[in-house]
């Protein structure tokens, strides 16, 4: 395994620039995780990395070696593809083994190296059957088997789950998480699915329009997004970004929000920072659905903890939480509540918001209000 340092990265085709400037750099045995909307530049700046696109300039690290201009065979790395890229005619054990076939490793070693990660996958049962005769989950085993026994530096892992139903992605979710734990390897690992980058990553880095917006371990990511895009595309349901303005009564500084009536309401800052800046002037209010939430469900630890009564849209279910669906500010705001959370749909209910976890963004810039 090795650390992985990427400098100034750009990459263009022709007059179209993909990635803009990226700099990100993980330690040994981190799990990076590239995390963007469709286009973002993420699978780019993946496949810069692994060698199979060439750069237009900047610097890629692996370990204290530059890899620029090495193709990817030189790079002591092992990719782990969407479409699994299964040999249909070879069965699993000749699937696993066949890059080591390729590099004339010895027959006892190609066999140890198979029952080791046969058993650390748990497909030891399935090496003598073909890819069609595997589901979707264990073809993505047999896909990570082929690349952990090429024991590389670097593993990169380019939407391996995609292509599985929601109940299986969690599951290999859990099974890619151990399979750190376990080997310490330094992982790449590419997606859209934001759950996906915050339950798995130790450093996430968030991409739009090839640029990289923030970078940061998960909690950084989730409770401090540097602009609205990230505090909308983190997190699921995503944060509430509600339009408010600042106003100032001798030395307290409060928000005005409106409620579904268009009637305002205060809610106290108690350590404005630079919002005082903003006095007289509109902002977005961003807070968590799990900070928006019924009394009792509010966290107890936290004393800045106002209650509000608020009218409540739509009631949604979801065994162990229910979602209340508001309008604050002209716009729809989603409240996690308890389960048992007594809200009922067209009426008014007394909402707990936590100030302790708001956070604010210039609308003009869309940056966040430090």
């Amino acid at each position: 395994m090795a650390s992985l340092s990427i400098e100034n990265l750009y990459k263009s085709y022709g007059n179209v620039d993909v990635l803009k400037g990226i700099n990100l750099e993980i330690e040994d045995g981190g799990f990076l995780v590239l995390v963007g909307p469709s286009g973002c530049g993420k699978s780019t700046l993946l496949n810069t990395i692994a060698g199979l696109e060439e750069v237009t300039s900047g610097e890629i690290r692996i370990g204290d070696k530059s890899v620029a201009g090495l193709p990817p065979s030189k790079r002591d790395i092992a990719m782990v593809f969407q479409s699994y890229a299964l040999y249909p005619n070879m069965t699993v054990a000749q699937n696993i083994s066949f890059g080591m076939e390729v590099r004339k490793v010895p027959k006892e070693q190609r066999e140890a190296a198979i029952k080791r990660v046969a058993d650390m996958l748990q497909i030891g049962e399935l090496l003598n059957r073909k890819p069609g005769q595997l589901s979707g989950g264990q073809r993505q085993r047999v896909a990570m088997g082929r690349a952990l026994v090429r024991d590389p530096q670097v593993f990169f892992f380019d939407e391996p789950l995609s292509n599985l139903d929601a109940k299986l992605r969690v599951d290999m979710r859990t099974e890619i998480k151990r399979l750190h734990k376990r080997m310490g390897t330094t992982i790449v690992y590419v997606t859209h699915d934001q759950i996906e980058a915050l339950t798995l990553a130790s450093k996430i880095a968030v991409l739009k329009d090839g640029y990289l917006q923030q970078f940061g371990t998960p909690a950084e990511i989730y409770d401090n997004p540097v602009n609205m895009f990230v505090a909308d595309f983190m997190g699921s349901p995503s944060m509430n970004l509600v339009p408010a303005s600042v106003k100032k009564e001798g030395e307290a500084i409060a928000v005005t929000l409106q409620d579904a009536s268009g009637a305002d309401f205060d809610l106290p800052v108690s350590d404005p920072g630079s919002l005082g800046d903003f006095v007289g002037k509109p902002v977005v209010l961003g807070i968590r659905p799990e900070a928006l939430t019924d009394p009792h469900g509010a966290d107890r630890t936290s004393d800045k903890v106002v209650e509000r009564q608020c009218m409540v849209d739509v009631v949604e279910p979801a065994g162990s939480d229910t979602f209340a669906i508001l309008h604050l500010g002209g716009k729809q705001a989603i409240a996690r509540m308890r389960a048992n959370a007594a809200v009922n749909a067209g009426e008014s209910a007394t909402v707990a918001f936590d100030m302790a976890k708001v956070v604010f963004f210039d609308p003009a810039t869309t940056e966040r209000i430090r």
